[in-house]
């Protein structure tokens, strides 16, 4: 499923977009549903990836960011993985997957 696809199943879900199918045609509702998700993708939306095995987290950049499955921030530095709230080294089975990758530079 396209980016664009899961915007307009989103959107065509929410419960104004079903208020709005019993007033109105369903070819216009899937009219202003489209327009929304471009809407939603011209302004830059993309989902955030998820992380889901250590293999992952280990492919990741050097300098990557994510929040673990249990909210705590990661940072990868010199190989080794950081909590940013403590800087303490942690090794990566102590990360709660999945997690979501706040930010990865270009490798």
């Amino acid at each position: 499923m396209s980016a664009r696809d899961e915007i307009l199943r989103t959107v065509l879900g929410t419960r104004h977009m079903h208020a709005l199918h019993l007033q109105v045609p369903a070819d216009i509702v899937e009219h202003v549903g489209n327009g929304i998700a471009d809407a939603i993708l011209a302004a830059g939306y993309s989902k955030p990836r998820t992380i889901t095995t250590v293999e992952e987290l280990d492919a990741l950049p050097e300098g990557s960011v994510v929040r673990s499955g249990e909210g705590a921030v990661w940072e990868s530095d010199s190989g080794v993985w950081y909590e940013t709230a403590s800087r303490l080294l942690h090794v990566v089975s102590d990360i709660a997957l999945p997690a979501t990758v706040l930010y990865a530079p270009a490798p």
